[in-house]
């Protein structure tokens, strides 16, 4: 997959610009605050449909605007064109055409063109609770198969249904009915789930070790809130756990409660690992999305690079620029090249209060 141009309107910092590009390495330079983040997030849109850096799209409008227009080419892996455009106000909903035809179901979209976010801002991946770690897997996941997508949101749309029935005290019978639809969709969001955590546990093994020399084992391991063999003991599972279900008004125990570990030589990575093994996790573990989607939706996705090769040290820096695929078009940002004698190697903008100025 290549970005061969993009027109961006109103969004963000930046008023209007009109980009094309001919290489494979492009860099953004400029010092922080100028719209250079906001251009990485403008081509994360057209993959996604959401913002890296934040939930929702308030805010992504330009101030003083009253919508964003983002215009994208691509060229995909059979050499065949495609234009994307995308439309929202800052508060509404947003309208999405793919090559003059409207498109009504995410699902439909998700997934078209992949791209995969390098950002300091992964260190919450490792950090932070198990909501954002199953965030990533579900969008991970929901992109690469339009099967997952339509089970997590039947899934999601059922147990909102379970949890409100719950919660004004509804009959067993009426548990019985709301149940039939969340049983099987939680089995299937389960089931992808534990077949793919593995694959990604193998991708981000082979890459840590090249980043870090060799030095530890890396992985990852699905927690399962609840580990169950079929439909019907998972079934069984809700069965014994009705009565507390009742009493707190909430389904307690399910896929939505599920989490993974990050391991460095089969411990937990998030007590035992320090900031600079925990960088190296992070960038494995987008590496491994990138191989991941590559593979299950025989597309190559762009890489898209927000100032994270100036924060490494000078081995993993290099170990870093080795991993990129050779046949991947990279967009990468920073205050400066990442080393001195780079400025050739990258087609290049100098960025300025929003304003993009070929180098």
């Amino acid at each position: 997959m290549r970005l061969l141009a993009l027109n961006l309107e109103n969004f963000r910092n930046i008023e209007a610009v009109n980009l094309s590009f001919d290489g494979q390495h492009i860099f953004f330079i400029g010092a922080n605050g100028q719209g250079k983040t906001n251009l990485l997030e403008a081509i994360g849109l057209s993959s996604s449909l959401r913002s890296f850096r934040k939930s929702g799209m308030d805010g992504l409008v330009r101030v003083g605007a009253k919508k964003s227009r983002l215009f994208f080419q691509f060229k995909d892996d059979k050499g065949e064109f495609h234009e994307s455009l995308l439309q929202f106000h800052d508060k509404g909903d947003k309208q999405l055409e793919v090559d003059g035809e409207k498109i009504r179901r995410f699902a439909d979209y998700l997934g078209k063109f992949p791209s995969v976010v390098f950002s300091s801002r992964d260190f919450r991946l490792v950090r932070d609770g198990p909501t954002e770690r199953r965030k990533w897997l579900d969008l991970l996941l929901s992109s690469s198969s339009p099967e997952y997508f339509e089970a997590l949101k039947n899934f999601h749309r059922s147990l909102r249904d379970r949890n409100a029935l719950l919660k004004k005290g509804g009959a067993d019978s009426e548990l019985d009915a709301f149940e039939q639809s969340l049983i099987p969709n939680a089995f299937h969001v389960y089931q992808y789930r534990v077949e793919t955590i593995p694959i990604l546990s193998k991708f981000l093994s082979t890459y840590y070790q090249f980043l870090s020399g060799g030095l530890e084992e890396a992985g990852l391991r699905l927690r399962s809130d609840l580990d169950f063999l079929s439909e019907e003991d998972f079934l069984r599972r809700l069965n014994e756990e009705r009565y507390r279900d009742r009493q707190l008004g909430a389904t307690r125990r399910g896929p939505h409660r599920d989490d993974f570990q990050f391991l460095l030589d089969q411990r937990d990575a998030k007590t035992f690992s320090s900031e600079g093994q925990q960088r190296g996790l992070v960038l494995g573990l987008r590496f491994s999305e990138f191989e991941f989607l590559k593979k299950t939706r025989k597309r190559t996705p762009l890489l898209l690079i927000d100032d994270v090769l100036g924060e490494l040290d000078e081995s993993r820096k290099a170990n870093f620029k080795k991993l990129l695929p050779k046949d991947t078009q990279v967009f990468a940002t920073g205050t400066t090249f990442p080393t001195s004698s780079e400025g050739n190697q990258w087609e290049s903008f100098e960025v300025k209060s929003g304003v993009f100025l070929k180098s």
